[in-house]
């Protein structure tokens, strides 16, 4: 019995994991990781090494706990060994959803006209590519009602788990995952119907399920980004619990994703695929495993400042689902009250250690806003709110003297969003919020 729960009966066993019941649960189950590391889908190149159980557990639980903490579904309950957490029990998809922010490994092979000379970096995608890849077993696939969905596949080429070409549409092409499409041995010329693969709550969910991708992605890419880090890409799987909530499930360790250091040098499972020594991949997994215990949503404040009660600012409800943010209001005046607004922002000051960003939202002339500039590493932003009737005001903004690096913005809206990007650069919930609607302005390229 570990911290409560005794282990039931082996439900599941893959390569690099097992799942097992929990004795008077059925709604939750094990996940025990294994000591063993795969590549290419060949036995032969499966090798183990002591810790790798331990930095996978470690991986999986610091990103789920951060992914929950983001407000994401994800099947986890907490850790209960070096080895083991509890997570919901589900019944997974036979998906892999693929995210690339970099144009690397099999895309490259399906996209060649994207290569990069040696030396140069690879191209970089300004929204997220999301890809859906069919789960086989053997080349082969059979669904919970026993029908063959899937067969005749050769695993040997390369054909096991095939590209879907169309995931939003009901039937779906199937085409070979490291071949280009204008490639005529790329299309399997086989079809699965989705709702038969991956069942109906499957099938009608496929844009929820890329939708989550993208915010796991973005939320990982500005943990590590935080941490000097460059997230190329990874793979997820999603699971269905018996009340029909779909989570990301399954795991997300070292060997999800790819991930460089700023020197562009590989800290992933890809490094054991390049061939590196197994000793060398083991201190890769190592350091990844320290890194994230370092993910963290910091304490930030964003204050909103007026110079009077009179001085109105948009809504500010959006702030409230955002975890590790606080939203000060003050109504202060920098011309009347300079000595009492000085101390006020000490005190704020002392209680965000992690920063924060000030508004500041003011008539006439702006003195509110120099005084605080000038008195903080802060970022101050300052809205004129009177700029519409009396243009000349917004001089009192503009006109900065030295040491008073004050910026300027005439909507609500638009300081909002520039705070919230200025403290996504230490944020990941920030990053994935603001990143996301960027994204989605301009997503054809």
């Amino acid at each position: 019995m570990i911290m409560g729960y005794e282990t039931g009966e082996l439900l599941n066993e893959g390569k690099t994991k097992e799942i097992w019941g929990v004795v008077g649960n059925s709604n939750i189950v094990i996940v025990k990781n294994k000591k063993d590391i795969t590549a290419f889908d060949d036995p032969e190149y499966t090798k183990e090494f002591a810790l790798k159980a331990k930095y996978a557990t470690t991986t999986t639980c610091r990103v789920f706990e951060l992914l929950q903490k983001a407000g994401i579904p994800v099947a986890y309950q907490e850790q209960i060994s070096e080895t083991e957490f509890i997570a919901p029990n589900c019944a997974m998809i036979p998906l892999e959803v693929v995210a690339r922010r970099l144009a690397v490994g099999s895309y490259l092979k399906r996209h060649p006209e994207l290569n990069k000379q040696e030396g140069q970096p690879p191209h970089r995608f300004h929204r997220l590519v999301i890809e859906f890849f069919l789960k086989t077993t053997n080349g082969r696939l059979i669904n919970n009602q026993g029908l063959v969905v899937v067969r005749d596949l050769n695993s040997q080429k390369g054909e096991e788990d095939p590209f879907i070409l169309n995931p939003n549409e009901e039937r779906w092409k199937l085409y070979h995952s490291k071949k280009p499409l204008w490639d005529p041995e790329a299309n399997l010329c086989i079809f699965a119907t989705a709702a038969d693969a991956v069942g109906m709550m499957a099938m009608k969910n496929i844009s929820f399920m890329e939708e989550i991708t993208r915010k796991v992605f973005l939320v990982l890419e500005g943990a590590w980004n935080v941490l000097g880090l460059r997230l190329i890409d990874m793979k997820i799987e999603f699971g269905i619990t018996d009340s029909g909530n779909i989570l990301v499930a399954d795991v997300i360790d070292n060997d999800s994703w790819r991930l460089k250091d700023q020197h562009w040098q590989e800290l992933s499972k890809q490094a054991f695929r390049d061939g590196e020594k197994l000793d060398e991949v083991e201190r890769k997994y190592g350091t990844v495993a320290q890194l994230v215990e370092r993910f963290r949503i910091p304490n930030q404040a964003i204050v909103i400042w007026k110079g009077s009660e009179a001085d109105d600012f948009i809504d500010l409800s959006l702030m409230d689902k955002i975890p590790g943010v606080s939203v000060i209001e003050v109504a202060k005046s920098g011309h009347k009250e300079t000595d009492s607004a000085l101390k006020k922002l000490e005190e704020i000051i002392s209680l965000y250690p992690d920063g924060g960003v000030i508004i500041t939202k003011v008539g006439r002339s702006n003195g509110l806003g120099p005084t605080l500039s000038t008195h903080t590493n802060w970022i101050v932003i300052s809205v004129s709110a009177d700029w519409k009737q009396k243009p000349q005001n917004i001089w009192s903004s503009l006109d900065m003297p030295s040491d008073a690096p004050m910026l300027t913005a005439l909507y609500d809206k638009n300081a909002l969003f520039a705070a919230m990007q200025i403290l996504s650069q230490k944020n990941p919930i920030f990053y994935m919020l603001r990143q996301n609607a960027i994204e989605e302005l301009d997503p054809q390229y």
